[in-house]
């Protein structure tokens, strides 16, 4: 199991090659979880090309000896940030999870093709973004640090499974006008966190109908408006608290509540603790 994270600001667009650290057996396999936090990742496998959006995260086995080639665009809202964990093909199967449909799928190609993505890079939840940072930020050294981080990589492995199966498997047809718009919506939510947009606000803003709207935006991002703009907010949260220069008020103000108690109240229901005792355990 590896672990990498990282921060970084671009001006122009960058190219990379990245090649495996252990090409001494081209059959070996592993397997990469990647979140794209904030930013555009494109990449070539093979190949196969696919696309990681800002708030996103997916997942896929590469051969050992299989080179990735990487699009990096620049942030739209200041630097790029990234987290990836790596597991061996020896640890995916002694952790495999029978009852997972993305994962039973993942299995029967596995053994077939060179590179296998999991098909879909759904939103990344703010369970997700509160282990990252749990991960990243955690305090412990020698065999304490190697069980903690194992076991934080194991919450965020099954939820990501879990984010997966939940993806619905209808398929609405898109245009690529409609893509546009719905990542204009996803866009619009994500600057507006502050205010209550609706659905029929949010519909004339983008110039889409609202039945196409919900639907395209569960299928092209796997969760819902009003999922993913309380996940939104709370992931704003998080990053305000970590930053420890705001008040509760100043950034229940910023998240779109109208008083704090109800902002403590929605960020203990998501995370099982209180703003301010997640802010002590970071300082």
């Amino acid at each position: 199991m590896s672990i990498t994270w990282g921060t970084f600001h671009l001006t122009d667009e960058l190219y990379i090659q990245k090649y495996p650290a252990d090409t001494n057996n081209p059959e070996n396999k592993y397997f990469l979880s990647h979140f794209c936090i904030s930013g555009n990742t494109e990449s070539t496998i093979t190949k196969r090309q696919f696309s990681i959006f800002g708030g996103q995260h997916s997942f896929f086995s590469v051969r050992e000896l299989s080179s990735v080639h990487l699009h990096i665009a620049p942030s739209r809202r200041g630097d790029n940030s990234f987290f990836e964990y790596s597991l061996s093909q020896q640890y995916f199967k002694e952790h495999f999870i029978q009852d997972s449909r993305v994962l039973n799928d993942m299995a029967n190609r596995i053994e077939k093709e060179p590179f296998c993505w999991v098909g879909k890079n759904p939103s990344i939840t703010p369970s997700m973004t509160y282990l990252i940072s749990e991960i990243t930020r955690q305090p412990y050294s020698g065999a304490m640090r190697s069980l903690f981080l194992e076991c934080k990589i194991i919450e965020l492995y099954l939820a990501q499974i879990h984010s997966f199966d939940s993806c619905d498997c209808k398929i609405l047809k898109l245009s690529r006008g409609d893509i546009d718009r719905l990542y204009d919506a996803r866009d619009y939510i994500s600057e507006n966190l502050n205010k209550k947009v609706s659905i029929s606000a949010l519909s004339r803003e983008i110039g889409i109908n609202q039945t196409k709207l919900k639907a395209g935006f569960k299928q092209l991002f796997g969760t819902t408006i009003f999922d993913y703009a309380i996940d939104q907010k709370m992931n704003l949260a998080i990053a305000l608290l970590e930053e420890n220069r705001l008040s509760l008020t100043e950034i229940s103000d910023k998240t779109g509540y109208s008083h704090p108690n109800h902002f403590s109240s929605a960020f203990k229901r998501k995370f099982g603790v209180s703003p301010s005792m997640f802010e002590f355990r970071h300082q």
